[in-house]
């Protein structure tokens, strides 16, 4: 693999881990939303509020991380 290929692949890994934090932050906003607000019904939904954000903080906290730690490449010798 090129030094130009490692650098590719590198900044389109940074750009997905990015982009998962990203779109889990906003899911997370959604389901905070749905949870307390009256956009769905009158009182809030948090039989849909919680799940949302439950998703979307694993979405941008956890998966991030394991994807980062499968990517690692091994040490070269």
């Amino acid at each position: 693999m090129t030094p130009e290929d490692r650098e590719r692949l590198a900044k389109s890994r940074f750009q997905t881990l990015q982009l998962l934090r990203f779109t889990g932050i906003i899911v997370m906003i959604i389901g905070m939303w749905v949870w307390g607000g009256d956009i769905l019904r009158e009182g809030g939904w948090p039989m849909l509020g919680i799940p949302l954000f439950a998703f979307g903080l694993f979405e941008a906290l956890v998966l991030p991380t394991i994807l980062a730690q499968r990517w690692k490449s091994p040490p070269e010798e």
